[in-house]
């Protein structure tokens, strides 16, 4: 069997039913074999980084290992931006790029290049395939390593002679990703310690959603008794109408949260990696507070921050075997100082069962503060790179993974990057509603220089455009545009929708 065979096998195996790919010369072998394969389905993007950014999309509402394939050279090199964001998130996501024939490599041949070194420092593991009766252990192993402990990407490098020698293929059940499960005598420490507390705080971070813990940390919080804050990352991972929920950390805190900081004696960070910001926030309102930190990875223990005691293993396993072993404490509800833009709430009450999807820059700030998310897996973002450009392509891989309605927000920065994926969703004719921001500048590059440099302000002005002309010229079929007056109207109207729709609202902030 060829190659590019034995990787439609493999696929299968691992049940992969979506691919996101950009041809190219090196990988046609490859895109002949998986075409109309049956349960298997071929999507393509504008450019191979929304490819990857869709992947990334599909993997974050689905929990399942996002695929993209890439063609050698630019192709391969244009996947480096979604790697990188992939990696910074811990997205599982198993990239397959093409590669010049074996016999050319290290040569300089047209459009090679060393993605296999390229990528080493943004992807979990990644390897390049020199022989085909190597390609499918290889294959499931990139399977495996993607999904199994602190979940990431991994690229897969593979000569286009590959492709086509054949080998033998023996099937194989997909390998089960091994949990790491917590100490016992961790476990007995960090038990130890909440129970001696009396104003523990409980911060949740993406680990709880990407190891399907939210029913253990809800149930962990209410044994608390504790005011809870998620990272942008953890948002979903705790509902945010329970009067438990204080708002985000880290990223400008509001009120509630730089009380509950000042107040706590423990903080219980739960699969999180104490970012910078995060760290501004604990050592200027609490360095004195006592850090219990839950997590996966045990590089993350005392990285960033020393730990007075860690746990690490699979979130849900941690939790679910610390409940049992916690006293019950008394409810601890800090006064409701969430800052929700009136705007974000209005667009969260039209699609109150959307995936939220955003872009990078204020608008994403304000809607990581305002949209009161409920469930896991309904709020996608780009929260390590902060990645301008990823929201519209995520929000794409996650309506074709749940044929779920999907709300992208954008400024009009961001949208200038990727409006060209309004096509990919009108070709597939996709529930996505785009909300662009516009206000003619970068607000976040212009505040930052008010704050920082004296107001003086150096390349914020973005192109004027006609956006809802942009729009009509990608075939969307429904668009609107106005003010912040008249985006109920507009959002009323978009709700009735069934396919893709544009809204822009012009504002000055």
């Amino acid at each position: 069997m060829k190659g590019a065979e034995i990787i439609a096998k493999v696929l299968k195996e691992q049940h992969i039913d979506t691919v996101f790919a950009y041809p190219g010369g090196t990988i046609l072998s490859l895109l002949d074999a998986l075409q109309g394969k049956r349960n298997l389905k071929l999507y393509t993007n504008c450019h191979e980084q929304f490819c990857a950014h869709a992947a990334e999309g599909y993997a974050r509402a689905t929990g399942k290992a996002g695929v993209v394939i890439a063609t050698s050279g630019p192709g391969a090199t244009n996947l480096v931006t979604g790697l990188a964001n992939a990696y910074m998130d811990s997205t599982p996501l198993v990239a397959i790029t093409g590669n010049v024939p074996l016999e050319l490599l290290g040569r300089d041949a047209f459009q090679e290049i060393d993605i296999y070194g390229v990528t080493m420092p943004i992807t979990k593991h990644n390897f390049i395939v020199r022989s085909v009766d190597r390609l499918a252990e290889t294959l499931r192993f990139a399977f495996q390593t993607a999904m199994s402990g602190r979940r990431g990407p991994v690229l897969v490098d593979i000569p286009k002679n590959v492709f086509e020698e054949c080998a033998k293929y023996t099937p194989a059940k997909p390998a089960a990703s091994p949990i790491p499960l917590p100490a016992e005598e961790s476990l007995s420490e960090a038990a130890e310690l909440i129970n001696a507390s009396s104003k523990p705080l409980l911060c949740l971070g993406g680990g709880v959603i990407a190891s399907n813990a939210a029913e253990g940390a809800y149930a962990f919080a209410k044994r608390l008794g504790a005011p809870v804050m998620t990272t942008a990352m953890g948002i979903g991972g705790f509902p945010q109408d329970d009067d438990q929920y204080l708002g985000l950390a880290g990223l400008q805190p509001n009120p509630s949260v730089t009380a509950a900081l000042s107040d706590c004696d423990l903080f219980i960070g739960a699969g999180l990696r104490f970012s910078e910001r995060m760290l501004q926030n604990i050592r200027g309102s609490s360095p004195d507070c006592k850090i219990l930190h839950l997590d996966i990875d045990e590089a993350e223990i005392g990285k960033n921050l020393p730990a007075y005691s860690a746990v690490v293993g699979d979130l849900s396993a941690v939790l679910t075997s610390l409940l049992p072993r916690l006293n019950q404490k008394t409810l601890r509800i800090y006064p409701d100082n969430v800052p929700r833009d009136p705007l974000y709430t209005q667009i969260f009450g039209a699609f109150p069962n959307a995936i939220f999807t955003t872009e990078v820059g204020v608008h994403q700030v304000k809607a990581c503060h305002s949209l009161p998310i409920l469930h896991p897996r309904r709020f996608i973002t780009s929260g390590g790179l902060g990645t301008m450009g990823f929201g519209l392509p995520a929000a794409i891989g996650a309506a074709i993974a749940t044929d779920n309605c999907v709300v992208n927000l954008a400024g009009d920065g961001s949208f200038a990057m990727n409006m060209q994926e309004l096509s990919t969703a009108v070709r597939y004719k996709l529930p996505i509603t785009q909300i662009v921001f516009n206000n003619r500048r970068l607000g976040m590059i212009r505040d930052l220089q008010d704050r920082d440099y004296g107001g003086k302000h150096v390349l914020v002005e973005t192109a004027p455009m006609d956006l809802p002309a942009v729009a009509t010229a990608m075939g969307v079929p429904f668009v609107r545009s106005g003010d912040a007056e008249s985006l109920p109207a507009m959002l009323e109207e978009a709700r009735t929708q069934k396919g893709v729709c544009f809204i822009e609202v012009q504002t000055e902030s």
